[in-house]
């Protein structure tokens, strides 16, 4: 069992007689990037692993399997400061992942993002996944199922996310949002 994905990566890479600079062909991340995973000197972003399971014929449940977490008892991200993982829907809409090394953790904090009219794409995860947001600022339509949501500022709502859900800006400035998603699903 490896205890990184860098390890994993290596005997993946190792298995399918691929040299780092194939595999950086065949994923379309840098050379330098995957060498430094399997070194230990980084560890990557969703998007890059994403593209990593999709170069081996895997998802990212499957190769993420057998690691064992990285025991931290904390671990600090700083959006202004740090490197972090953004995921974007479109021009008026994204969301920032405010976590770090994924693989290991039980639940996504994300600060969603949308601008005057933005919306998110509709989104549903498998049964059993739940969804808890927190409207930072603006005012926000939060469709549900059949039902929809208003929040404004400071409003929460908490919700089944195996139901379809997308989110929306109903005012004339930004919004900002707060989301837990647990468990983690890809």
């Amino acid at each position: 069992m490896e205890n990184t994905i860098g390890e994993r990566l290596r005997t993946l890479r190792k298995e399918r007689r691929l040299s780092l600079e194939k595999l950086a062909g065949k994923s379309g991340v840098a050379l330098a990037t995957l060498s430094r995973i399997e070194n230990g000197k980084g560890s990557g972003t969703f998007k890059t692993h994403q593209r990593i399971a999709e170069a081996f014929g895997l998802s990212l449940p499957e190769l993420y399997r057998d690691l064992r977490p990285q025991d931290h008892d904390a671990t600090l991200v700083d959006p202004r400061t740090d490197e972090v993982e953004i995921f974007t829907y479109d021009e008026k809409a994204s969301a920032v992942l405010l976590a770090k090394q994924l693989s290991g953790k039980q639940m996504l904090p994300q600060l969603v993002m949308l601008q005057p009219a933005g919306k998110t794409t509709l989104e549903q995860y498998p049964a059993g996944t739940e969804r808890w947001v927190y409207c930072l600022e603006g005012e926000v339509s939060v469709t549900v199922g059949p039902a929809s949501y208003r929040l404004g500022a400071e409003g929460t709502l908490y919700f089944k996310a195996s139901l379809p859900h997308r989110f929306e800006n109903l005012g004339a400035a930004a919004a900002r949002l707060i989301s837990v998603t647990s468990p983690i699903t890809f």
